[in-house]
């Protein structure tokens, strides 16, 4: 299996531990602002600026403020889909477009759909290279038990299995390597396989959810224009004096607190706000969510090994470079046996 597998394999490794630090590093270029000791703006006058930027057509539903004082505001929009301006807080000018990096673009078309384009784009190749993807998945998963059993310590031997030999040739150290490389990245990439299937196939969702005793999570879609600037101003001074080291994203008739935390990383508090007034008439703790939001946010956290901040991320970064590396070092093996036993057969 590992022989028509392993070269989809490598590219499902490497996207993603580049995906892993996408949050990070994506937008830092884009997003620098100067405070200078500055306050920022009211938040309708932000909005109103932001506002003069749209085509016909398009509108405001959401804006995130970040706890960095050097990082602009994100104005989201109704239209495209994820589409989204930055805009400084300080002087209210439209700095420009949420752009996602071209390499995680890539990164990302190869991870989900093996290069494809997006289903937005109408191609076919979103069905087939998330196909492939999502098979290419479970034969890991096969690949990484069959692996395990093969290489089991016998009894007073474990030591041994967990060395790696440097000085007994080429072979014998790619052998060694592949051996305690697999066993030693096996759980993380599994915990990688078995959330990664969470976006294959929905049927795998389905089962995911229902283990836990619960319906697949829906979507959260904000997609209401924004209305009455100075409400979201009141609102926003309210919350912010509560939580002046959170994210705080607002929308028209609420707002998200990212509180985090161990697990999910992307926890939130919900408030519901009067839209005409600012009020905050009601709040949801992430806690009083429901179960199937709890579920969605843990798959996405331990799938891109954020559930513990960045002690998780480097530990995935080592274990899915390690993925990629062996099916490389699978196929030297492999040729090099074919070559042995073709030599020994003459």
């Amino acid at each position: 299996m590992s022989v028509p597998f392993g070269l989809i394999v490598v590219i499902i490794c490497l996207s993603g531990a580049l995906l892993i630090f996408e949050r990070d590093f994506g937008h830092i270029e884009q997003t620098e602002v100067e405070s200078n000791g500055r306050t920022p703006l009211p938040m309708d006058s932000i909005l109103n600026s932001a506002q003069l930027y749209l085509a016909d057509g398009n509108h405001i539903v959401g804006v995130t403020i970040y706890p960095d004082s050097g990082h602009a505001y994100k104005v989201m929009l109704a239209k495209p889909a994820m589409a989204a301006i930055w805009v400084n807080q300080y002087t209210g000018e439209v700095m420009g477009k949420y752009d996602r990096p071209a390499v995680f673009k890539v990164a990302s078309a190869a991870h989900r759909r093996l290069f494809g384009k997006s289903k937005a784009e109408g191609a076919f190749g979103a069905i087939t290279g998330k196909l492939a993807i999502g098979i290419t998945t479970i034969a890991l998963l096969m690949i990484i038990i069959s692996g395990l059993i093969v290489w089991r310590p016998s009894k007073g031997h474990v030591r041994n299995k967990f060395k790696i030999s440097i000085t007994k040739g080429t072979y014998k150290f790619l052998y060694d390597f592949h051996c305690v490389g697999g066993a030693v990245s096996a759980l993380i990439i599994t915990v990688y396989i078995l959330t990664g299937l969470n976006w294959s196939f929905g049927w795998y969702r389905k089962l995911l959810y229902s283990t836990f005793g619960t319906e697949v999570a829906e979507t959260t879609s904000h997609k209401t224009p924004a209305e009455i600037f100075p409400a979201w101003d009141y609102a926003y001074s309210k919350l912010s004096s509560e939580y002046p080291d959170k994210e705080i994203r607002m929308y028209q008739n609420e707002a998200d607190i990212v509180v985090g935390g161990c697990g999910n990383q992307q926890a939130t508090d919900t408030y519901k706000i009067n839209p005409a007034n600012g009020e905050v008439s009601s709040v949801t703790t992430y806690e009083d969510k429901a179960e199937s939001n709890h579920i969605k946010g843990w798959i996405y956290s331990l799938h891109v090994g954020s559930w513990l901040g960045w002690l998780t991320k480097i530990i995935y970064l080592v274990c899915v470079l390690i993925g990629a590396v062996l099916p490389i070092t699978g196929y030297y093996l492999w040729i090099k046996r074919l070559i042995l036993k073709k030599c020994h057969s003459a």
